[in-house]
């Protein structure tokens, strides 16, 4: 089965390429993803043997249910209690006996999620995604906390809704990420199509790509062109520095890391190149503190960063 898998040829077909991608981006953290393909693959082979206008529906199905099995088979990841889905259904879109996922990510790790309607999400360190399992109504409505980029399904009858604690984002069909792990610093970079943010204080910004919007306690703040891949090269697990200081660093290493880290370094050293976002927060501390001349202090629950 597992040689069936790995040669399986796929088609052009919206179903095969949305198969495709689950197949490819579902694989969690101590998931046993070989029973995972198994399962989806006996699916493909079962419904090649019907009629093939129903093929998309089914497969559409298939994923559905394997990323129930998902939710079902790690709660650590999943944790959805029935008064988190009241909670969240008084802001989402949806009506309260809907079924509610959520998702958190583990500190330091990346997950990556199809929806039901073929949008995929991928989810930074510490982010919280909820969603319902299955989309209905006039919109499509999901809430974050964290980070997390979009590759959102096109319907133009059903338009997405991201919402955050601040603002939220509408849009279509597009690529764009949102960094929301604090309130008071969030911003959204448009990769590729068009989107309208709207904020707590009724803002209204109209974003192009390579467009950075920046959002303070849920009022706008500013807007400016960026390289999209500075701020989604997260996903490759790395840092891009083009001379930021220490203490744009320590901010964005706390935020993804989720611990408390104090700079006390008064000098200014511009930092280049790329910074790993692998193993412990001491781990890439460690290769900042080689870079940049300082050491790494430990006091309590808090990081110091202090000239050497």
């Amino acid at each position: 089965m597992e040689k069936e898998i790995k040669h399986y040829k796929y088609e052009l077909t919206m179903e095969d390429q949305k198969l495709r991608s689950f197949v490819e981006n579902s694989a969690l953290k101590h998931m046993d993803i070989t029973a995972i393909k198994q399962k989806t693959f006996q699916k493909i082979h079962e419904e090649e043997r019907r009629v093939k206008r129903r093929r998309i529906l089914t497969i559409v199905g298939v994923a559905a249910s394997l990323l129930l099995l998902v939710g079902v088979g790690f709660g650590i990841m999943f944790n959805k209690t029935e008064s988190e889905d009241v909670q969240f259904a008084s802001t989402l879109n949806v009506q309260p006996t809907e079924v509610m996922q959520t998702l958190t990510v583990p500190v330091g790790e990346r997950m990556t999620i199809m929806l039901a309607d073929g949008t995929k999400v991928i989810a930074n360190s510490r982010t919280k995604l909820v969603y319902p399992k299955s989309f209905k109504g006039d919109t499509r409505e999901i809430m974050v906390n964290g980070e997390a980029f979009f590759d959102v399904a096109h319907d133009a009858e059903h338009p997405f809704i991201v919402k955050t604690d601040g603002f939220n984002v509408k849009v279509l069909g597009t690529r764009f990420n949102i960094t929301n792990y604090n309130t008071s610093s969030s911003h959204v970079v448009l990769v590729q199509g068009s989107v309208e943010l709207t904020t707590k204080s009724n803002d209204v910004v109209k974003m192009k790509p390579s467009d950075k919007v920046e959002v303070c306690n849920g009022a706008f703040t500013s807007k400016s062109q960026v390289d999209p891949n500075d701020y989604t090269c997260w996903m490759d697990g790395v840092m891009n520095l083009h001379g930021e200081g220490i203490q744009m660093i320590a901010q964005r290493l706390s935020q993804h890391y989720g611990v408390k880290i104090v700079c006390d370094v008064k000098e200014f050293t511009p930092l280049y190149g790329k910074l790993a976002l692998q193993g412990s927060v001491y781990d890439v501390l460690n290769t900042v503190d080689t870079m940049a001349g300082i050491k790494t202090v430990k006091k309590g629950d808090t990081i110091h960063l202090v000239s050497n």
